[in-house]
């Protein structure tokens, strides 16, 4: 079951709202002209805190690496919140655009061209996320095989603990369902679901699971209203002896990048589909 962090004060509390404020020293002002230039300035930030793998004569031993994948790990717990809080105050954005729209406190043609500039807003912040992505991705390839050489046989055993975790089941909707970015009832709703609709679903967290029911029908649902269909394989049993650690630290580093890359694939997919309805 996937999982993420909660904490980090400075992300978050920088990240919480969507008006611009004076960002602490060391960091890159926001744009005035983006409501939620603050939180840009943030996921950047976290971003940067990736930085280099450090330089080493030789193959670190097991102790260096598990320092060093807790520190990753508390890095893409950075990395998350501010991206989950970039992306909610960008739904806010849209949300009060639509809503001042509705009121007729904009016209509604000065409210298009608003929600354009708020869509071009985000696909950048998207963008910048897909570069992050990658470097993960280089970094872990490194990672990984420096863990297999000090922990022998921890590859397959994620290899298999992630087929696991990840095996959809079959299920039925019984009743509508709301769909959310992120697993949190507070979070932008991207589709819904039908009552009797059958979808494919994997357990998340806060009593949630990944629908796919394909076209627009994906997002996180709450997992009552959904009847299972088919029972989940029972999951990998955990390493044991000295290497167990390193093995544990490995595996929740997995487990923080692919939470970090289903979120930024959901987050595209709600993107293409139009994050809000144009005017």
């Amino acid at each position: 079951m996937r999982f993420r962090t909660l904490g980090v004060g400075l992300a978050l509390a920088l990240a919480s709202g969507c008006v611009p404020r004076q960002p602490p020293p060391g960091l890159a002002a926001a744009d005035p002209a983006d409501s939620c230039g603050p939180q840009v300035v943030v996921f950047v930030s976290a971003g940067d805190l990736l930085g280099e793998p450090p330089r080493r004569q030789g193959p670190p031993d097991a102790e260096e690496l598990a320092g060093e994948l807790a520190r990753e790990n508390a890095a893409i717990d950075r990395l998350q919140i501010a991206f989950d809080a970039l992306l909610y105050c960008r739904w806010t954005e849209v949300r009060v655009i639509r809503a001042d729209a509705a009121s007729n406190v904009v016209p509604r043609a000065e409210a298009s061209v608003r929600l354009a500039a708020a869509s071009g807003r985000l696909r950048a912040d998207l963008r910048r996320a897909q570069q992050l992505r990658q470097r993960l991705s280089e970094r872990s390839a490194r990672l990984e095989a420096a863990v297999e050489r000090a922990a022998p046989g921890t590859a397959a055993a994620l290899l298999a603990e992630r087929a696991a975790r990840d095996a959809p089941v079959r299920a039925v909707a019984s009743a509508p369902v709301a769909l959310r970015l992120r697993p949190d009832l507070r979070a932008p709703e991207v589709g819904r679901v039908s009552a009797g609709t059958e979808v494919s679903l994997r357990p998340a967290t806060g009593g949630f699971g990944l629908v796919d029911g394909g076209l627009r029908a994906w997002g996180y649902g709450q997992l009552g209203a959904f009847t299972v269909l088919q029972q989940r394989r029972a999951p990998v049993t955990e390493a044991v002896g000295p290497q167990a650690e390193l093995r544990r630290l490995a595996a929740t580093n997995l487990v923080r990048r692919d939470n970090f890359a289903e979120s930024l694939d959901l987050a595209e997919r709600s993107a293409e589909a139009g994050f809000e309805p144009a005017m």
